[in-house]
């Protein structure tokens, strides 16, 4: 699985093309299939190639100081607004302002401990969930809660700002102009950003056991510090806090 969603991917490129030629004025065409011709479209396939190949440069940069690739972890916890019976196709939360389409979500009752991890299919509304497949068990609303198992941060967002980029040049700007595009240029430095940052140790990546940690920073040629990750030794990465 790529470090991003197929959705924050288009959510990256919409930024640059939000629109194309509508055949019904007023609705908004597919982002993927906006370009100068219909060989412009991108497929799913495709979109996943060009993830990874982010998340591949992703690792080469990060690989000297945690152990790659990453593993999910647990990035919080999200109320239920109604209870969740077995059959059920949809969740209402009581927010899914935090989720998005592709996100693998763990829907577990603290009372006994059973647990299913789900994929979102769709988010209709701000207080709904379409999963996809269906919830086996029963989910009181009480003791429940739905739990996000994600990449740690900003890991999604770099990588579905570099496949944006290069998928912006091979399928659209390069078509018109034969060259990298600004709006790619500067999705590249918002990614070279956040790695500093993480390479520097201004931000430190929430990795589910120290031991993931590899890397010491050296000043002067002499050891500095260990930047702390704020893991748990051994501790699930689904487990809740």
């Amino acid at each position: 699985m790529a470090y991003s969603t197929r959705q924050e991917v288009i959510q990256a490129l919409a930024n640059a093309l939000s629109q194309g030629s509508p055949s019904t004025p007023g609705i908004l065409v597919d982002v993927l299939s906006v370009g100068k011709l219909v060989s412009d479209t991108v497929n799913d396939t495709q979109i996943a190639q060009y993830q990874v190949w982010a998340d591949e440069n992703i690792d080469a940069w990060f690989s000297s100081i945690y152990q790659t690739p990453f593993q999910r972890v647990n990035r919080g916890s999200l109320d239920l607004g109604d209870d969740v019976d077995p059959a059920d196709t949809s969740i209402i939360l009581l927010d899914t302002t935090r989720l998005t389409v592709g996100d693998v979500v763990l829907l577990r009752d603290s009372s006994d401990g059973h647990s299913q991890q789900l994929t979102i299919a769709s988010i209709p509304t701000d207080n709904k969930i379409n999963i996809i497949g269906a919830v086996v068990l029963e989910y009181p609303a009480l003791t429940s809660k739905i739990e996000r198992i994600r990449y740690p941060d900003p890991i999604p967002k770099m990588s579905a700002r570099y496949a944006a980029a290069l998928l912006y040049d091979k399928h659209f700007a390069a078509q018109v102009e034969g060259n990298k595009s600004e709006y790619s240029t500067y999705l590249r430095k918002l990614v070279q950003d956040d790695a500093d940052n993480i390479l520097r140790g201004t931000i430190k990546l929430a990795i589910p056991d120290a031991g993931l940690y590899m890397g010491r920073r050296y000043y002067n040629a002499a050891l500095d510090d260990v930047p702390s990750t704020r893991a748990k030794p051994e501790a699930n990465f689904f487990k809740a806090d």
